[in-house]
């Protein structure tokens, strides 16, 4: 072999050698996102039961880790709900989002003197829900919110760290506004 023709093939190989120490790093980079696997919706902890004052709604912030194709976002706010433990110990959750167009939904507790149960409010456009969810239709005064609040189904279950407590585990979705029926959104 001609000394030519070795160094071709030297700086070719070597030429080659890099390309592939840059280049296979980098595709396992841009493909690795692609076959992560998505966290399936499951129930997540947001109460303990005994936290849960009776007959009063409650909103409790729904944490995790949350993860997208590159980053890590520990300890992050995905949600907020609504609880309400009712006298049998049964417990109804909803989303503080507001099925018009997605305003976080208040609590506007009863007035003192009142027979009034108190209701649900969103500040943005004036949706007015009961207690239990319903949409609140008065004359005059028309209630922009195609449906009322949307409900989260939940458990209870034992408490890990102790086992004569509950913890309330509700499954968290996000569901579509302005329609007259529950959707979930994506």
């Amino acid at each position: 072999m001609q000394r030519r023709a070795f160094l071709e093939w030297t700086i070719n190989g070597l030429g080659a050698l890099c390309g592939a120490v840059l280049g296979i790093p980098a595709v396992a980079y841009l493909i690795d996102a692609r076959n992560r696997p998505t966290r399936e919706t499951d129930f997540r902890t947001v109460a303990r039961f005994g936290e849960l004052p009776v007959s009063v709604p409650t909103e409790f912030v729904i944490r995790e880790t949350r993860r997208d194709a590159w980053n890590l976002y520990p300890d992050d706010i995905v949600g907020r709900v609504w609880l309400i433990r009712h006298p049998d110990d049964s417990v109804t959750a909803f989303t503080t989002i507001c099925p018009h167009l997605g305003c976080s939904v208040n609590w506007l507790p009863p007035a003192l003197g009142t027979a009034d149960e108190g209701k649900f409010l969103c500040p943005c456009h004036g949706g007015k829900f009961k207690k239990d969810g319903v949409r609140i239709d008065e004359p005059g005064s028309p209630n922009p919110a195609p449906r009322g609040m949307d409900t989260l189904e939940v458990r209870l279950e034992p408490d890990p760290d102790d086992e004569m407590q509950k913890v309330v585990k509700v499954k968290f979705l996000r569901f579509k506004t302005l329609q007259d029926k529950k959707e979930v959104d994506g």
